[in-house]
């Protein structure tokens, strides 16, 4: 049995928004995702050279069947990085289907802004993260595909 997850409505299985400071533990977690068969956008590492940066955020958020949020000190202070939770925050409210994993990188509950704070976060780095982020991504593959209705399988006389 595979494991590898459905690509199906997504572009993306995942992307990764995150200030420029916290670019390891980007790159640490997008290559494990990968190496675990999923697609992925990594935010300052997949950015073409020469396009609008809005646009382009935008239309990778809608592309991605799950978006992760490094919230470390530094992108808590950040406008840029705090409008990209909001745009992100509006997409999954209003797109059926999308999830988003705040990742807390050693900043607590409390120091998160109050419209992220009712999500579930996983906290980097901990022993189970890397576990409990690939499975919230199959799960989150599994109940997209299984959400969508089978093609209708009419016999035409």
């Amino acid at each position: 049995m595979s494991s590898a997850p459905s690509h199906r409505g997504f572009t993306y299985d995942f992307s990764i928004w995150y200030c420029p400071e916290d670019d390891h533990i980007a790159s640490r977690i997008s290559e494990h995702l990968r190496r675990k068969g999923f697609r992925g956008y990594t935010e300052h590492q997949d950015q073409v050279a020469g396009t609008s940066v809005v646009p382009t955020t935008t239309e990778v958020i809608e592309a991605s069947r799950v978006t992760i949020l490094l919230l470390s000190a530094k992108s808590l202070g950040d406008p840029w990085c705090q409008q990209v939770s909001q745009w992100n925050l509006y997409h999954i409210i209003h797109c059926c289907g999308t999830k988003l994993i705040p990742v807390y990188v050693d900043v607590k509950k409390a120091e998160v802004p109050p419209f992220l704070q009712h999500l579930i976060e996983l906290e980097y780095p901990t022993e189970f993260f890397f576990d409990r982020l690939v499975d919230s991504l199959r799960k989150s593959c599994s109940a997209v595909s299984k959400a969508r209705p089978a093609p209708s399988s009419k016999a035409t006389s």
